[in-house]
């Protein structure tokens, strides 16, 4: 994989190439992990589930590869994200009684 950080006055933006096979497939498998705790989290769910530390462990290595030439603070599509994600839940707490979606796999 290649990382390269575009520069200007400041981290601009980071190109990312190259991302092999066995890569893709971690970061592949550990979003679906986290879409299978996240909708274990949803009212009315069965048993929830929980991250473990080897999951934590892969996610916190994804993104220090990720992150290792940041240094300021911007707002991003994972922000823009987390706000849908955030609204979705809150739809769904205030009407309990209509079909949950699911957190995309």
């Amino acid at each position: 994989m290649e990382i390269k950080s575009n520069r200007e006055y400041c981290l601009a933006s980071t190109d990312v190439r190259g991302i092999n096979n066995k890569e893709m497939r971690q970061m592949h498998e550990l979003k679906n992990r986290i879409a299978d705790v996240l909708n274990s989290h949803l009212p009315n769910a069965k048993e929830k589930q929980y991250i473990n530390d080897d999951d934590l462990k892969l996610m916190h290595a994804i993104l220090s590869v990720f992150t290792k030439e940041y240094s300021s603070t911007q707002t991003s599509a994972f922000d823009d994200e987390l706000k849908a994600i955030d609204e979705k839940v809150k739809k769904m707490l205030e009407t309990p009684e209509t079909p949950q979606e699911e957190f995309a796999e």
